[in-house]
C-alpha cells in the first residue's frame, strides 16, 4: 500500500512512530492540561470513507468482534443551501 493507515495511525512498536491521529490527540489534551484556567469538552469521531461511502468507526452500538465495514452505520454528507457541507 501506500501507507495511509500507517501515516494516520501510526505503528505500534515505537511510541515515535505514532501517526497524525494520536499525535493530535496527545496536542490536544496536552494542552487541556497547560491551560487548566479553562473548562474543555471533546468530542471525538473516527469516519473511514471507502467508495464514497463513509462508515462510523466508533459507534458504540456496534459490537467489537463485528468491525465489517458493511456492519458499520453509514455517514451522509449534508449540504445546507449555501453548498456548505
Amino acid at each position: 500500500g501506500s501507507g495511509k493507515t500507517f501515516s494516520i495511525t501510526g505503528g505500534t512498536d515505537c511510541y515515535a512512530d505514532r501517526g497524525i491521529i494520536p499525535r493530535a490527540l496527545s496536542m490536544l489534551f496536552n494542552e487541556f492540561k497547560r491551560r487548566s484556567d479553562f473548562s474543555y469538552q471533546a468530542h471525538v469521531s473516527y469516519l473511514e470513507i471507502y467508495n464514497d461511502t463513509g462508515y462510523d468507526l466508533l459507534d458504540p452500538t456496534v459490537e467489537a468482534q463485528s468491525k465489517a465495514l458493511e456492519d458499520l452505520p453509514r455517514v451522509t454528507l449534508q449540504e445546507d443551501e449555501d453548498g456548505t457541507i
